[in-house]
């Protein structure tokens, strides 16, 4: 497969960030009077940006009512201005799959539904400056995925067709993204969706190091 462009998720694909928002989750969910979320009920909130992890994390009716939301949303935003860091790197076959695919001459882009200023964050502490061209994460003036818009201004910025464009991330937002954008959907196995949730990406991988195999 040749390609030009490859715009990675960041969450469950290029590392797990888990710990770091379930530190901040459950400190925010603490002052509010709920319960802690474990690292597997949040695995499974997570993918949809931080409202839909909060509103999913909340017991049943609190997560109905918008405004209760948004309070603790507003304390899980702060709170994970803390606990950001807490991320041990990329996941094994990663840094390396990476490094190989950039001196093959791609561009290699991040877009997730994450806060933007803590995708550049986590992007700056787990590469060197410059390594990832360009960095993204939910903003007010733009949808988030699985809408087309950011994938394609992301192509766009660096004059790339969408045909020339892999959309690679571990969830279905991620592969319906890509469908979206008319872009190649990877799957990858190794985040935090099930398998069976990417059957209809274009390829799935199962471990990082097959993308520099996929990728001529």
């Amino acid at each position: 497969m040749k390609k030009k462009l490859l715009i990675f998720d960041l969450d469950g694909t290029i590392a797990d960030t888990i710990w770091s928002i379930r530190d901040a989750l459950n400190l925010a969910l603490s002052l509010h009077g709920y319960d802690s979320r474990s690292y597997d009920e949040v695995r499974r909130a997570i993918g949809n940006g931080a409202y839909e992890l909060v509103r999913k994390s909340l017991p049943d009716g609190a997560g109905e009512d918008r405004a209760e939301v948004l309070s603790v949303l507003a304390d899980y935003d702060r709170l994970y201005g803390t606990t950001y860091s807490n991320v041990d790197g990329c996941y094994d076959g990663m840094m390396d799959t990476l490094i190989s695919l950039k001196n093959k001459g791609y561009i290699l882009a991040v877009l997730s539904n994450k806060q933007d200023a803590y995708v550049k964050k986590i992007v700056d502490l787990l590469f060197e400056d410059g390594f990832i061209s360009y960095a993204q994460g939910q903003r007010d003036d733009l949808p988030k995925k699985p809408d087309p818009t950011a994938p394609r201004m992301i192509a766009e910025l660096f004059a790339v067709d969408t045909d020339d464009c892999a959309f690679i991330g571990d969830s279905e937002v991620d592969v319906l993204t890509a469908k979206n954008a008319d872009m190649t959907a990877i799957g990858c196995s190794w985040g935090y969706r099930p398998a069976e949730s990417l059957t209809d990406a274009d390829v799935i991988v199962n471990d990082p190091r097959e993308l520099d195999e996929i990728f001529e």
